[in-house]
């Protein structure tokens, strides 16, 4: 199930700013393309950055989020779930705006919805009026874009946003691009990774490179304004006793944003807001995320690796294993009894640990119920470090399969033979690299199974493996650690 952008017209946007010699407009409001002079100021930047308020009918704020100005007459950019999660929570979305900055903002303004993409969790709101319902004549400071496709890991990143744990002012972090990640939904790149801190309130914010041209925005992990910001998953069998529950260590997934929707995917929905058209997601999901989704029959099967995807979304060559040098991995699936909507996530960890800046989390389901999908996860420009690569993908929190694949190192291919010489069928055979958070997929399939006296071959990688062999009642018969597995072998069951 292929998706592609329907590109609208290009828009380029320019920072308004007086201090920093700003930038022209058209006498309509809309922007020009003249590019910013030069780098701005945090404290210019921090006054076209807004904190948005869902507020109840008294008033009173069911929760907030940040945005920022994209126009001089009060077009602003921010997350989908900032402001049109829960609708029916709030009445009405007030804006507040950053006079001095070692103040807490002032609620000046109400806004309305003018474009949202549940899909990539953006969305443009407009000012419409003041807190008394007058027309709104002034001009608002609002910032650039620039080209989030240029940016490259290392460059310098700015964050300014309203976090809710930073105290009621303003709050400004800095850090680095430390990797990006790709989606089959997305043309182009899904997410800018940062080391910068980012936590709650700043969902929906302001991320500038060094010469102050916006180029994310801070997507709040999870995604949903109920869902929590740290979150610890059984997603992993850490026990290795073959059932993922709460006797295995949780992981820790989130506690603090470090994902950036890249500004290019806002384009088309600024375009559509401000030429005053409807905007259309191309891979927006049929079903707002609301949560609460049965995940019974949910089936991920037949995940394989390769280097790369074609243009037909399929993998450009199927691996066991993988060169040192290699630029990206991408797993490949198979799935059934998906809901879009549901919230779902494709972990990677290297050698065991989470890697933040290739996976991706609390993501918004927009494949349908069944077909196949793929997530990767890459470094252009260095390479990807040398290790154990695996693949975990969880729905509505929930392990629903995972499978590793060794990158660098010596791995010929081996055929390991499994032999029965037991009086007892067998039903489930895992071989998992040692090392993975997980035993990964039965290699028998669904109605196959090794009777006494049979044998079963599987190709493998060399490497070391953790073996579990079960029955048909999946009672264990083997479960043996650290097995080296470097050349044509037999094991065999007895007993």
């Amino acid at each position: 199930m292929r998706r592609s952008w329907v590109i609208l017209p290009p828009v380029t946007i320019v920072l308004f700013i007086a201090a920093c010699g700003g930038g022209a407009s058209d006498d309509d409001g809309s922007p020009t393309g003249t590019p910013s002079p030069g780098p701005v100021a945090v404290e210019d930047l921090a006054h076209a950055v807004v904190q948005i308020q869902a507020l109840d009918f008294l008033g009173d704020p069911v929760w907030t989020g940040s945005g920022t100005f994209i126009s001089k007459d009060g077009l602003i950019l921010t997350n989908a779930h900032v402001v049109d999660d829960r609708a029916e929570e709030y009445d009405s979305l007030a804006v507040a705006t950053t006079v001095e900055t070692d103040e807490p903002p002032e609620l000046r303004y109400l806004s309305e919805i003018v474009a949202v993409d549940y899909g990539l969790d953006l969305a443009i709101i407009q000012v419409t009026t003041d807190l008394d319902g007058n027309d709104v004549t002034e001009e608002f400071p609002f910032v650039s874009t620039g080209d989030s496709e240029a940016v490259g890991i290392g460059d310098n990143i700015r964050i300014l946003g309203y976090p809710g744990i930073g105290g009621d002012t303003i709050t400004f972090t800095n850090g680095v691009v430390s990797g990006f990640t790709s989606e089959r939904s997305v043309e182009g790149r899904a997410w800018i990774k940062t080391d910068a801190t980012i936590a709650g309130g700043n969902s929906g914010g302001l991320a500038v490179d060094a010469r102050g041209r916006l180029i994310g925005v801070p997507t709040i992990v999870g995604s949903g304004a109920d869902r929590e910001t740290v979150d610890c998953r059984y997603i992993a069998d850490t026990n290795r006793d073959g059932d993922i529950n709460e006797d295995d260590t949780c992981v820790p997934v989130g506690g603090f944003i470090n994902g950036l929707r890249p500004v290019n995917l806002a384009e088309p929905l600024i375009a559509a807001a401000i030429a005053g058209e409807e905007y259309v997601s191309p891979i927006e999901p049929e079903v707002e995320p609301t949560g609460g989704f049965d995940t019974f029959d949910i089936l991920i099967r037949d995940m394989v690796f390769a280097a790369g995807v074609t243009d037909n979304d399929e993998p450009t060559e199927v691996v066991d294993a993988m060169q040192s040098g290699a630029t990206e991995v991408c797993g490949f699936w198979d799935y059934e009894g998906m809901e879009d909507g549901m919230s779902w996530e494709a972990l990677w960890f290297v050698d065991g640990e989470l890697s933040e800046e290739g996976s991706i989390v609390g993501d918004t389901w927009v494949g349908g119920e069944s077909g196949n999908w793929w997530a990767c996860i890459f470094d252009e420009e260095q390479g990807l470090e040398d290790g154990l690569y695996e693949l975990i993908i969880s729905v509505e929190d929930e392990h629903q399969g995972s499978r590793a694949i060794f990158v660098g190192g010596d791995h010929p291919p081996v055929e390991f033979e499994v032999e029965n010489s037991s009086s007892t069928p067998i039903c489930y055979v895992y071989i998992s690299p040692s090392g993975a958070q997980n035993w990964g997929f039965d290699h028998l399939g669904i109605d196959e199974g090794i009777a006494s006296d049979e044998a079963k071959t599987f190709d493998l990688p060399a490497g070391t493996y953790d073996l579990l062999i079960r029955d048909c009642d999946e009672n264990d018969l083997i479960d043996e650690r650290e097995l080296p597995i470097t050349e044509d072998s037999v094991y065999t069951v007895t007993g």
